[in-house]
């Protein structure tokens, strides 16, 4: 619904401040109502009319964050985003459904999570985390380097995406480590597929795929130490392709 998000939005860009500092004093032994105490009219209205039930579900849901409960985190947050959708810590619970799912290592559900709140929320100030953390949700998805590379793939792009937009944000200094992390399992992935053809003598499809990331990541060649191998495997299949293709003997045409 555009018309929600356009009105929650500047709200939502304080609640995760608002929550850390309420929070942090509620936990000091302060008995009162410290998000109105400290924080009054900020939201545009009286604060003594802001949902209770919604702001401790919201505090639950980080306690239990805290605890590495994420279990719970998720009961509390799921409920605070389905039943107090207009509530200024509706916002919160959709970034930190992204942020228990991560942490219980369920790096799907937490790339989903994070991209829902992308593009539910494309200006708000905490984007720059969100993209990044989708980026190390497919990153951490990772299996070996003889499967698909589907999620490397993803993980780049995300990465490239906070590069891009926020060139200046710690994240994006983090995302460039991460590219490049990205870039090398590729490269391991192709070496292990080129040196595979080469030694079934298929010398053709051996020789893209060597040549393919040599010239598209040659760092992370070099700093996988395989530029001496590649070389050696592009040297012999290119002796073996001036052969030109072998043809079948009598023997192999007659069917024996």
């Amino acid at each position: 619904m555009p018309s929600r998000h356009r009105s929650i939005e500047p709200r939502g860009r304080c609640a995760i401040l608002v929550l850390c500092i309420a929070w942090s004093l509620s936990a000091a032994g302060c008995g009162m109502d410290l998000t109105r105490y400290y924080f009054g009219n900020l939201f545009g209205k009286d604060s003594s009319t802001i949902d209770q039930n919604a702001e401790q579900l919201a505090l639950e849901g980080m306690e239990k964050m805290r605890e590495k409960d994420y279990d719970d985190a998720l009961k509390a947050f799921r409920k605070l985003k389905e039943q107090y959708p207009y509530s200024k810590f509706a916002i919160l619970a959709e970034l930190k459904l992204g942020d228990a799912h991560f942490h219980k290592r369920e790096y799907a559900e937490a790339a989903m999570a994070y991209e829902e709140f992308a593009r539910l929320h494309p200006r708000n100030e905490v984007i720059p985390y969100v993209l990044y953390q989708i980026g190390m949700s497919h990153f951490l998805s990772f299996s070996t380097i003889d499967r698909d590379q589907g999620e490397t793939q993803r993980a780049m792009e995300a990465f490239q995406r906070v590069i891009q937009a926020f060139p200046e944000t710690q994240y994006a200094k983090k995302a460039r480590l991460q590219l490049f992390e990205c870039q090398k399992r590729l490269v391991a992935h192709e070496f292990y597929v080129g040196q595979f053809y080469f030694r079934q003598k298929r010398y053709r499809s051996s020789k893209d795929r060597l040549e393919r990331i040599s010239q598209a990541y040659p760092d992370a060649v070099r700093e996988l130490g395989y530029q001496d191998s590649i070389q050696e495997m592009l040297e012999a299949s290119n002796v073996e392709l001036s052969k030109g293709e072998a043809k079948p003997s009598i023997w192999s045409r007659m069917g024996f």
